[in-house]
């Protein structure tokens, strides 16, 4: 008797455990799909292809309310206290080709660029490079023994982990080159202070601080390696930047956003014998800013780079154009006429000569002067695009290829409703309200609901969530610009970012000619 109600009453609580885990995915998916609680998604844009869609919550609200009976009024509350996202701005990487050739001057971007970070955030260095042995006597008798290039050949590769899990890498990785030396110098200083305070023997300490810096021991050791890590990465990349080739670089970038002709300085590079798709990133930003490269010239540079690289670059030339990445001007055009580019450049305003990478400003800090256009066309659609009508123009059209191309893109605006409805029948609604209006619309209405504040008093978790769907990649530079403007108060959104991958001009170079 005694095994057979042990029994029964281990069925009825299996049972029940199933009975709770059926309601808990039909209370997770209400949630999802109802959009109520958790993630609501309000209001979707879609660039170059150009949907923009607002979603009406009524009726989704009302079946939540009659679905969620049997949830206690605890757990409500903290459903509700949740940010969800309001809006979903999704762009495709065919309306800015321009960033992606770009170099970009911030730590994450640097290294991305200088060594490349792989796939799962962390980046593959030498082992000699984050733990360099000690000097001394014993040092310089090893660099003067025969075996020094032995040693040198067996030198191990280690993988340094760059994500959220370090704390000192969330704070760093959106500094200027000019600053995150000093950053990590302060971070060093500030991490001794503390060590050295406590480890001061004019100073009696009892058990329970002995106690709390014993806890604290494995945390610090956990620092001490993240910041060493990083200041040994910092000094590789910061002396790839000081480099006199990298300063050219970036002026000759510079030029070219300006529209200007460079093309002396890339058959320079060729005959320097310059890595083939750095190379190419250059040849490509030039003929994106300047609508094309003049038919003789492309000729002349394509002579070169099959003579010098090999014949195998006459494929990835066209499939660079055919990607839209590389155009040729078989008709007349005077290289200082007024370009596609060049009235995007001056409606968005990419250009931004006085920037502070110590107090930056703006988000053009990211490359010492130039926003991203996606950056900007986010700012643009706080505004409803108001004044860019000339500038919407230039956009690709679907089906088209190229940055600046000219294609007569847009953007539609199209409000989402439940039930839902076909995409033909809600372009045939007006426009919307601007997602500036909206935010600040959302953000009375969770005042008036009693959840204008958090208890830590953060402005940034207050704001209504933009969720921002890259499509064929995204830069570390875009991210760290999108970053800025979450950070910013006036900013009426806090930005989550998703994408099909991370890019940089060479792995998007590198993908699109097979």
């Amino acid at each position: 008797d005694r095994m057979m109600t042990l029994r029964l009453e281990e069925e009825r609580i299996l049972e029940q455990a199933e009975d709770e885990e059926e309601e808990g995915e039909d209370n997770e998916g209400n949630m999802m799909v109802d959009s109520s609680d958790g993630m609501d998604l309000d209001r979707v844009v879609n660039a170059a292809d150009g949907v923009e869609i607002t979603t009406n919550n009524d009726s989704g609200m009302d079946r939540n309310q009659d679905k969620q009976h049997n949830i206690s009024e605890g757990a409500n509350d903290n459903v509700t206290k949740q940010p969800s996202i309001q809006a979903l701005l999704v762009i495709d990487r065919k309306i800015d080709l321009v960033t992606p050739m770009l170099t970009p001057l911030t730590y994450e971007g640097l290294i991305d660029d200088v060594l490349q970070i792989q796939v799962g955030g962390c980046v593959a260095v030498k082992k000699s490079i984050v733990e360099p042995d000690d000097g001394g006597e014993d040092q310089q008798q090893k660099h003067s023994s025969p075996m020094r290039s032995a040693s040198e050949h067996h030198d191990p590769t280690v993988l340094v982990s760059l994500n959220d899990a370090d704390p000192l890498y969330t704070e760093v990785r959106d500094k200027h080159v000019e600053t995150f030396g000093s950053f990590l110098q302060n971070q060093a200083k500030a991490l001794k202070e503390s060590h050295s305070q406590f480890t001061d023997r004019q100073t009696a300490r009892d058990l329970t601080e002995i106690h709390q810096f014993v806890k604290q021991i494995p945390v610090f050791t956990r620092n001490l390696r993240s910041l060493t890590n990083h200041i040994h990465v910092a000094e590789l990349v910061k002396s790839a930047a000081e480099a006199t080739s990298f300063r050219q670089r970036w002026q000759t970038e510079r030029s070219m956003l300006e529209s200007e002709p460079c093309y002396e300085y890339l058959e320079d590079l060729i005959a320097s014998g310059e890595p083939p798709y750095r190379w190419l990133r250059l040849f490509c930003l030039q003929s994106l800013t300047s609508n094309g490269i003049k038919a003789a010239r492309y000729d002349s540079l394509r002579r070169e780079v099959v003579q010098t690289y090999g014949y195998e670059f006459l494929m990835v030339l066209s499939d660079l154009e055919k990607a839209g990445f590389l155009r040729k001007r078989e008709t007349f055009f005077m290289d200082s006429m007024q370009t596609p580019y060049s009235t995007l450049r001056k409606s968005l305003g990419l250009i931004v000569p006085d920037v502070d990478p110590s107090n930056p400003e703006d988000a053009a800090y990211v490359s010492s002067g130039y926003a991203p256009m996606t950056v900007r066309w986010v700012q643009a659609a706080m505004r409803g695009y108001a004044g860019l009508d000339e500038a919407i123009r230039e956009l690709p059209a679907t089906g088209g290829a190229g940055s600046g191309g000219g294609g007569g893109g847009r953007w539609v605006d199209v409000e989402q409703r439940c039930p839902p409805e076909s995409l033909a029948e809600a372009l045939k609604r007006k426009r919307g309200p601007s997602l500036g209006t909206l935010a600040k619309k959302w953000v009375e209405e969770s005042k008036v609901g009693g959840h204008d504040s958090d208890k830590d008093g953060s402005t940034i978790q207050n704001k209504p969530v933009l969720l921002v769907y890259f499509v064929g990649g995204v830069t570390f530079m875009e991210l760290a610009a999108l970053r800025f403007l979450s950070r910013r108060p006036s900013f009426p959104y806090s930005v989550v970012c998703c994408t099909t991958e991370i890019v940089n001009g060479g792995t998007l170079l590198r993908s699109l000619s097979c």
